[in-house]
Protein backbone atom coordinates (compact mmCIF):
# COMPACT_ATOMS: atom_id res chain seq x y z
CA UNK A 1 0.00 0.00 0.00
CA UNK A 2 1.46 3.36 -1.06
CA UNK A 3 0.84 6.81 0.40
CA UNK A 4 1.53 10.03 -1.49
CA UNK A 5 4.07 11.15 1.09
CA UNK A 6 5.12 7.90 2.67
CA UNK A 7 5.26 4.14 2.15
CA UNK A 8 3.32 1.52 4.12
CA UNK A 9 4.60 -1.85 2.93
CA UNK A 10 3.51 -4.71 5.20
CA UNK A 11 5.15 -8.12 5.02
CA UNK A 12 6.00 -11.22 7.07
CA UNK A 13 9.49 -11.42 5.66
CA UNK A 14 11.45 -12.32 8.78
CA UNK A 15 11.24 -15.15 11.30
CA UNK A 16 11.08 -13.27 14.60
CA UNK A 17 9.56 -15.81 16.97
CA UNK A 18 11.09 -19.27 16.43
CA UNK A 19 13.50 -21.01 18.78
CA UNK A 20 16.18 -20.80 16.08
CA UNK A 21 15.74 -17.04 15.93
CA UNK A 22 15.94 -16.70 19.72
CA UNK A 23 19.17 -18.72 19.75
CA UNK A 24 20.82 -16.21 17.40
CA UNK A 25 18.74 -13.14 16.50
CA UNK A 26 21.70 -11.01 15.50
CA UNK A 27 22.05 -12.30 11.93
CA UNK A 28 18.39 -11.48 11.33
CA UNK A 29 18.76 -8.07 12.91
CA UNK A 30 21.74 -7.35 10.64
CA UNK A 31 19.58 -8.11 7.58
CA UNK A 32 16.80 -5.92 8.92
CA UNK A 33 19.16 -2.99 9.57
CA UNK A 34 20.47 -3.33 6.02
CA UNK A 35 17.24 -3.95 4.13
CA UNK A 36 14.30 -2.99 6.37
CA UNK A 37 15.39 -0.77 9.28
CA UNK A 38 11.77 0.30 9.76
CA UNK A 39 9.85 -2.91 9.19
CA UNK A 40 6.06 -3.37 9.26
CA UNK A 41 5.02 -6.88 10.30
CA UNK A 42 1.44 -8.12 10.22
CA UNK A 43 0.63 -10.07 13.37
CA UNK A 44 -1.78 -13.05 13.37
CA UNK A 45 -4.67 -10.85 14.54
CA UNK A 46 -4.16 -8.51 11.59
CA UNK A 47 -2.64 -5.62 13.53
CA UNK A 48 0.56 -3.92 12.43
CA UNK A 49 3.79 -4.09 14.43
CA UNK A 50 6.66 -1.82 13.45
CA UNK A 51 10.17 -3.10 14.25
CA UNK A 52 12.80 -0.34 14.50
CA UNK A 53 16.32 -1.77 14.32
CA UNK A 54 18.95 0.90 13.54
CA UNK A 55 20.57 3.00 16.25
CA UNK A 56 19.61 6.32 14.67
CA UNK A 57 15.90 5.53 14.31
CA UNK A 58 15.76 3.69 17.64
CA UNK A 59 17.03 6.75 19.51
CA UNK A 60 14.60 8.95 17.56
CA UNK A 61 11.64 6.83 18.73
CA UNK A 62 12.88 6.64 22.34
CA UNK A 63 13.09 10.44 22.51
CA UNK A 64 9.78 11.17 20.70
CA UNK A 65 7.04 11.11 23.33
CA UNK A 66 4.61 13.07 21.17
CA UNK A 67 4.16 10.49 18.41
CA UNK A 68 5.00 7.28 20.31
CA UNK A 69 3.11 6.65 23.56
CA UNK A 70 3.32 3.99 26.29
CA UNK A 71 -0.37 4.10 27.32
CA UNK A 72 -2.53 2.71 24.50
CA UNK A 73 -5.48 4.75 25.77
CA UNK A 74 -3.66 7.86 24.54
CA UNK A 75 -4.15 6.67 20.96
CA UNK A 76 -7.93 7.11 21.30
CA UNK A 77 -9.67 10.26 20.03
CA UNK A 78 -10.06 12.94 22.75
CA UNK A 79 -13.83 12.38 23.06
CA UNK A 80 -13.58 8.56 23.19
CA UNK A 81 -14.55 6.65 26.32
CA UNK A 82 -11.38 5.12 27.76
CA UNK A 83 -11.80 1.43 28.63
CA UNK A 84 -11.66 0.33 32.25
CA UNK A 85 -8.66 -1.71 33.29
CA UNK A 86 -8.92 -5.16 34.85
CA UNK A 87 -7.22 -5.84 38.19
CA UNK A 88 -4.41 -7.56 36.30
CA UNK A 89 -3.94 -4.64 33.91
CA UNK A 90 -3.91 -2.19 36.80
CA UNK A 91 -1.24 -4.21 38.61
CA UNK A 92 0.95 -4.30 35.50
CA UNK A 93 0.24 -0.88 34.02
CA UNK A 94 -0.38 1.67 36.81
CA UNK A 95 3.27 2.67 36.94
CA UNK A 96 5.68 5.01 35.21
CA UNK A 97 6.89 2.41 32.69
CA UNK A 98 3.49 2.42 30.98
CA UNK A 99 2.61 6.07 31.51
CA UNK A 100 3.01 9.19 29.38
CA UNK A 101 3.51 12.77 30.56
CA UNK A 102 2.10 14.33 32.69
CA UNK A 103 1.31 11.08 34.60
CA UNK A 104 4.80 9.74 33.96
CA UNK A 105 6.42 12.94 35.20
CA UNK A 106 4.51 12.77 38.50
CA UNK A 107 5.17 9.05 39.06
CA UNK A 108 8.88 9.30 38.20
CA UNK A 109 9.35 12.23 40.56
CA UNK A 110 7.76 10.30 43.40
CA UNK A 111 9.74 7.11 42.83
CA UNK A 112 13.03 8.98 42.35
CA UNK A 113 12.76 10.08 45.98
CA UNK A 114 12.75 6.45 47.10
CA UNK A 115 15.17 4.89 44.62
CA UNK A 116 18.19 7.09 45.31
CA UNK A 117 21.80 6.47 44.23
CA UNK A 118 22.76 6.54 47.93
CA UNK A 119 20.37 3.67 48.64
CA UNK A 120 21.91 1.64 45.80
CA UNK A 121 25.50 2.41 46.85
CA UNK A 122 24.74 1.12 50.34
CA UNK A 123 23.81 -2.27 48.83
CA UNK A 124 27.31 -3.11 47.55
CA UNK A 125 28.33 -4.99 50.68
CA UNK A 126 25.08 -6.96 50.77
CA UNK A 127 25.34 -7.83 47.05
CA UNK A 128 28.85 -9.17 47.67
CA UNK A 129 27.70 -11.15 50.72
CA UNK A 130 24.78 -12.79 48.89
CA UNK A 131 27.01 -13.55 45.89
CA UNK A 132 29.58 -15.23 48.14
CA UNK A 133 26.89 -17.29 49.89
CA UNK A 134 25.35 -18.54 46.65
CA UNK A 135 28.68 -19.45 45.07
CA UNK A 136 29.85 -21.21 48.23
CA UNK A 137 26.66 -23.28 48.22
CA UNK A 138 27.21 -24.58 44.68
CA UNK A 139 30.99 -25.07 44.96
CA UNK A 140 30.93 -28.60 46.44
CA UNK A 141 28.72 -29.93 43.64
CA UNK A 142 31.27 -29.55 40.85
CA UNK A 143 28.48 -28.78 38.38
CA UNK A 144 25.62 -26.30 38.50
CA UNK A 145 22.93 -24.54 36.51
CA UNK A 146 24.09 -20.96 36.90
CA UNK A 147 20.64 -19.58 36.19
CA UNK A 148 18.80 -21.53 38.89
CA UNK A 149 21.65 -21.58 41.42
CA UNK A 150 23.06 -18.08 41.03
CA UNK A 151 21.76 -15.67 38.38
CA UNK A 152 18.12 -15.91 39.51
CA UNK A 153 18.31 -16.04 43.33
CA UNK A 154 20.91 -13.29 43.68
CA UNK A 155 18.87 -10.37 42.25
CA UNK A 156 15.59 -11.75 43.65
CA UNK A 157 17.03 -11.60 47.17
CA UNK A 158 18.50 -8.14 46.59
CA UNK A 159 15.33 -6.49 45.26
CA UNK A 160 13.17 -8.23 47.88
CA UNK A 161 15.43 -6.99 50.68
CA UNK A 162 15.55 -3.51 49.15
CA UNK A 163 11.75 -3.38 49.09
CA UNK A 164 11.49 -4.76 52.60
CA UNK A 165 9.92 -8.15 51.84
CA UNK A 166 10.56 -10.42 54.89
CA UNK A 167 12.82 -13.43 54.10
CA UNK A 168 10.01 -15.87 54.93
CA UNK A 169 7.82 -14.30 52.21
CA UNK A 170 10.41 -13.89 49.45
CA UNK A 171 9.84 -17.23 47.70
CA UNK A 172 6.09 -16.65 47.58
CA UNK A 173 6.49 -13.08 46.31
CA UNK A 174 8.91 -14.29 43.62
CA UNK A 175 6.32 -16.85 42.50
CA UNK A 176 3.64 -14.17 42.26
CA UNK A 177 5.90 -11.84 40.27
CA UNK A 178 6.79 -14.63 37.84
CA UNK A 179 3.08 -15.29 37.31
CA UNK A 180 2.70 -11.65 36.29
CA UNK A 181 5.57 -11.42 33.80
CA UNK A 182 5.73 -14.90 32.24
CA UNK A 183 2.55 -16.94 32.81
CA UNK A 184 3.17 -19.04 29.68
CA UNK A 185 6.42 -20.42 31.03
CA UNK A 186 4.60 -21.42 34.22
CA UNK A 187 1.74 -23.20 32.40
CA UNK A 188 -0.78 -20.88 34.06
CA UNK A 189 -4.23 -20.41 32.60
CA UNK A 190 -6.04 -17.10 33.00
CA UNK A 191 -7.92 -18.17 36.15
CA UNK A 192 -4.79 -19.42 37.90
CA UNK A 193 -2.91 -16.25 37.00
CA UNK A 194 -5.80 -14.11 38.24
CA UNK A 195 -5.81 -15.92 41.60
CA UNK A 196 -2.10 -15.27 42.04
CA UNK A 197 -2.50 -11.61 41.12
CA UNK A 198 -5.31 -11.18 43.66
CA UNK A 199 -3.23 -12.87 46.36
CA UNK A 200 -0.30 -10.59 45.51
CA UNK A 201 -2.46 -7.45 45.65
CA UNK A 202 -3.91 -8.51 49.03
CA UNK A 203 -0.41 -9.14 50.38
CA UNK A 204 0.81 -5.74 49.19
CA UNK A 205 -2.23 -3.95 50.62
CA UNK A 206 -1.44 -5.38 54.05
CA UNK A 207 2.25 -4.51 53.65
CA UNK A 208 1.43 -0.87 52.75
CA UNK A 209 -0.83 -0.55 55.80
CA UNK A 210 1.92 -1.88 58.09
CA UNK A 211 4.54 0.46 56.61
CA UNK A 212 2.13 3.38 56.93
CA UNK A 213 1.78 2.67 60.64
CA UNK A 214 5.39 1.63 61.26
CA UNK A 215 7.82 2.85 58.56
CA UNK A 216 11.06 0.92 58.13
CA UNK A 217 14.30 1.70 56.29
CA UNK A 218 13.13 0.04 53.08
CA UNK A 219 11.85 0.99 49.66
CA UNK A 220 8.18 0.19 50.32
CA UNK A 221 8.20 2.59 53.29
CA UNK A 222 9.86 5.24 51.13
CA UNK A 223 7.26 4.76 48.38
CA UNK A 224 4.38 4.94 50.87
CA UNK A 225 5.75 8.19 52.28
CA UNK A 226 6.95 9.78 49.03
CA UNK A 227 5.25 13.08 48.28
CA UNK A 228 5.63 15.56 45.42
CA UNK A 229 3.71 18.84 45.24
CA UNK A 230 1.17 17.53 47.74
CA UNK A 231 0.57 14.26 45.86
CA UNK A 232 1.31 10.68 46.85
CA UNK A 233 1.07 7.32 45.10
CA UNK A 234 -2.41 5.85 45.45
CA UNK A 235 -2.87 2.19 46.38
CA UNK A 236 -3.11 0.96 42.76
CA UNK A 237 0.01 2.91 41.82
CA UNK A 238 1.88 1.59 44.86
CA UNK A 239 0.99 -2.03 44.00
CA UNK A 240 1.91 -1.59 40.36
CA UNK A 241 5.19 0.14 41.20
CA UNK A 242 6.24 -2.63 43.60
CA UNK A 243 5.31 -5.25 40.97
CA UNK A 244 7.35 -3.35 38.39
CA UNK A 245 10.39 -3.14 40.67
CA UNK A 246 10.16 -6.83 41.58
CA UNK A 247 9.90 -7.97 37.97
CA UNK A 248 12.37 -5.61 36.30
CA UNK A 249 14.61 -5.62 39.37
CA UNK A 250 15.43 -9.27 38.91
CA UNK A 251 14.63 -10.08 35.26
CA UNK A 252 17.20 -7.63 33.93
CA UNK A 253 19.97 -8.82 36.23
CA UNK A 254 19.21 -12.53 35.77
CA UNK A 255 19.79 -12.09 32.03
CA UNK A 256 22.79 -9.80 32.48
CA UNK A 257 24.49 -12.43 34.63
CA UNK A 258 23.48 -15.38 32.43
CA UNK A 259 24.17 -13.77 29.05
CA UNK A 260 27.33 -12.14 30.36
CA UNK A 261 28.73 -15.38 31.76
CA UNK A 262 27.99 -17.20 28.50
CA UNK A 263 29.60 -14.46 26.39
CA UNK A 264 32.79 -14.61 28.46
CA UNK A 265 32.87 -18.42 28.39
CA UNK A 266 32.62 -18.23 24.60
CA UNK A 267 35.40 -15.60 24.43
CA UNK A 268 38.22 -16.94 26.59
CA UNK A 269 40.69 -14.31 25.39
CA UNK A 270 38.51 -11.62 26.97
CA UNK A 271 38.58 -13.51 30.27
CA UNK A 272 42.37 -13.54 30.12
CA UNK A 273 42.33 -9.73 29.79
CA UNK A 274 40.03 -9.41 32.82
CA UNK A 275 42.23 -11.69 34.92
CA UNK A 276 45.27 -9.59 34.05
CA UNK A 277 43.41 -6.28 34.45
CA UNK A 278 40.60 -6.71 37.04
CA UNK A 279 40.09 -2.96 37.06
CA UNK A 280 38.33 -3.39 33.71
CA UNK A 281 35.29 -5.21 35.13
CA UNK A 282 33.09 -2.11 35.14
CA UNK A 283 33.99 -1.47 31.50
CA UNK A 284 33.43 -5.15 30.72
CA UNK A 285 29.89 -5.06 32.11
CA UNK A 286 29.06 -2.16 29.79
CA UNK A 287 30.36 -4.18 26.86
CA UNK A 288 28.37 -7.25 27.91
CA UNK A 289 25.25 -5.09 28.12
CA UNK A 290 25.89 -3.93 24.56
CA UNK A 291 26.99 -7.25 23.10
CA UNK A 292 24.13 -9.44 24.33
CA UNK A 293 22.05 -7.42 26.74
CA UNK A 294 19.17 -8.56 28.94
CA UNK A 295 16.40 -6.74 27.04
CA UNK A 296 15.81 -7.53 23.38
CA UNK A 297 13.11 -4.96 22.65
CA UNK A 298 11.87 -2.02 24.63
CA UNK A 299 8.39 -2.26 26.10
CA UNK A 300 5.62 -1.60 23.60
CA UNK A 301 4.88 1.82 22.23
CA UNK A 302 1.85 2.84 20.16
CA UNK A 303 1.50 5.42 17.42
CA UNK A 304 -0.57 8.27 18.86
CA UNK A 305 -1.92 9.53 15.52
CA UNK A 306 -1.35 9.06 11.79
CA UNK A 307 1.97 10.50 10.67
CA UNK A 308 5.00 9.79 8.47
CA UNK A 309 8.12 8.58 10.25
CA UNK A 310 11.32 8.49 8.20
CA UNK A 311 9.29 8.05 4.99
CA UNK A 312 6.97 5.37 6.41
CA UNK A 313 3.26 5.92 6.89
CA UNK A 314 2.29 5.00 10.44
CA UNK A 315 -1.31 4.95 11.62
CA UNK A 316 -3.00 5.61 14.94
CA UNK A 317 -2.83 2.52 17.13
CA UNK A 318 0.01 0.76 15.31
CA UNK A 319 2.35 -1.11 17.67
CA UNK A 320 6.02 -0.07 17.69
CA UNK A 321 8.80 -2.31 18.99
CA UNK A 322 12.20 -0.70 19.39
CA UNK A 323 14.86 -3.42 19.06
CA UNK A 324 17.58 -2.46 21.54
CA UNK A 325 19.60 -5.63 20.84
CA UNK A 326 19.82 -4.67 17.17
CA UNK A 327 20.69 -1.01 17.76
CA UNK A 328 23.54 -2.13 20.01
CA UNK A 329 25.09 -4.03 17.08
CA UNK A 330 24.78 -1.17 14.56
CA UNK A 331 28.08 -0.62 12.71
CA UNK A 332 27.14 3.02 12.16
CA UNK A 333 27.44 3.54 15.92
CA UNK A 334 29.97 0.94 17.11
CA UNK A 335 33.28 -0.15 15.61
CA UNK A 336 33.29 -3.90 14.95
CA UNK A 337 29.91 -4.32 16.68
CA UNK A 338 29.88 -8.13 16.51
CA UNK A 339 33.20 -8.34 18.38
CA UNK A 340 33.19 -8.62 22.18
CA UNK A 341 35.81 -6.19 23.47
CA UNK A 342 35.95 -5.71 27.25
CA UNK A 343 38.32 -2.75 26.76
CA UNK A 344 35.81 -0.82 24.60
CA UNK A 345 35.54 2.76 25.84
CA UNK A 346 33.22 4.58 23.41
CA UNK A 347 30.20 2.52 24.37
CA UNK A 348 26.99 4.56 24.50
CA UNK A 349 24.75 1.52 24.26
CA UNK A 350 20.98 1.42 24.69
CA UNK A 351 20.66 -1.63 26.94
CA UNK A 352 18.74 0.44 29.50
CA UNK A 353 16.88 2.57 26.96
CA UNK A 354 17.02 6.34 26.58
CA UNK A 355 14.92 9.39 27.33
CA UNK A 356 12.28 9.81 30.00
CA UNK A 357 11.79 6.03 30.31
CA UNK A 358 15.48 5.26 30.91
CA UNK A 359 15.66 2.33 33.34
CA UNK A 360 15.46 3.55 36.93
CA UNK A 361 17.21 0.40 38.15
CA UNK A 362 20.23 0.67 35.83
CA UNK A 363 22.68 1.56 38.66
CA UNK A 364 21.54 -1.47 40.67
CA UNK A 365 21.78 -3.82 37.67
CA UNK A 366 25.30 -2.55 36.93
CA UNK A 367 26.34 -3.06 40.55
CA UNK A 368 24.94 -6.61 40.63
CA UNK A 369 26.44 -7.44 37.24
CA UNK A 370 29.93 -6.25 38.14
CA UNK A 371 30.07 -7.89 41.58
CA UNK A 372 28.33 -11.06 40.43
CA UNK A 373 30.38 -11.76 37.31
CA UNK A 374 33.74 -10.72 38.74
CA UNK A 375 33.24 -12.88 41.84
CA UNK A 376 31.98 -15.81 39.76
CA UNK A 377 35.04 -15.96 37.51
CA UNK A 378 37.50 -15.23 40.33
CA UNK A 379 35.95 -17.97 42.48
CA UNK A 380 35.91 -20.52 39.64
CA UNK A 381 38.86 -19.68 37.35
CA UNK A 382 38.37 -22.93 35.41
CA UNK A 383 34.64 -22.44 34.85
CA UNK A 384 33.44 -23.97 31.58
CA UNK A 385 30.23 -24.96 29.83
CA UNK A 386 28.93 -28.45 30.63
CA UNK A 387 27.16 -28.73 27.24
CA UNK A 388 27.93 -27.37 23.76
CA UNK A 389 26.80 -23.77 23.41
CA UNK A 390 24.47 -24.65 20.52
CA UNK A 391 22.46 -26.91 22.85
CA UNK A 392 21.52 -24.10 25.23
CA UNK A 393 17.87 -23.05 25.19
CA UNK A 394 16.71 -19.45 25.20
CA UNK A 395 13.47 -18.23 26.72
CA UNK A 396 10.66 -17.25 24.37
CA UNK A 397 9.13 -13.79 24.23
CA UNK A 398 9.98 -10.50 22.52
CA UNK A 399 10.89 -8.39 25.55
CA UNK A 400 13.63 -10.10 27.56
CA UNK A 401 16.58 -12.07 26.21
CA UNK A 402 17.77 -14.79 28.53
CA UNK A 403 18.70 -18.44 28.91
CA UNK A 404 16.48 -21.12 30.42
CA UNK A 405 19.49 -22.87 31.94
CA UNK A 406 23.27 -22.42 31.91
CA UNK A 407 24.87 -25.76 32.94
CA UNK A 408 28.54 -25.40 33.84
CA UNK A 409 31.45 -27.33 35.30
CA UNK A 410 32.91 -25.36 38.17
CA UNK A 411 36.44 -26.78 38.23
Amino acid sequence: MQDQEGARTITQKYDLFSLAFKANPFATFARMRRDDPIYAHRSPDGSIIWYITRFEEVTAVLKDNDHFVKDVRNTLPPDAQKPRKSSLNRLINENMLFADPPDHTRLRALVNQAFTPRRVEQLAGRVQQITNELLAAIAPDGEADLIASFALPMPVRIIAELLGIPPADQAQVADWSQAIISPGSRDLNYSARKRKVRAFVDYLRQMFARRQREPQDDLISALVQAEEAGERLNEAELSSMVALLLVTGHETTVNLLGNGALALLNHSAQLVILRERPGLWATAVEELLRFDGPVETSTTRWVRKDFIFQGHQMQRGDVVRVVLASANRDACQFAQPDVLDVTRRDNRHLAFGMGIHYCLGAPLARLEGQIGLQTLFETFPNLRLAVPANQLEWRSGVLFRGLKQLPVCLD
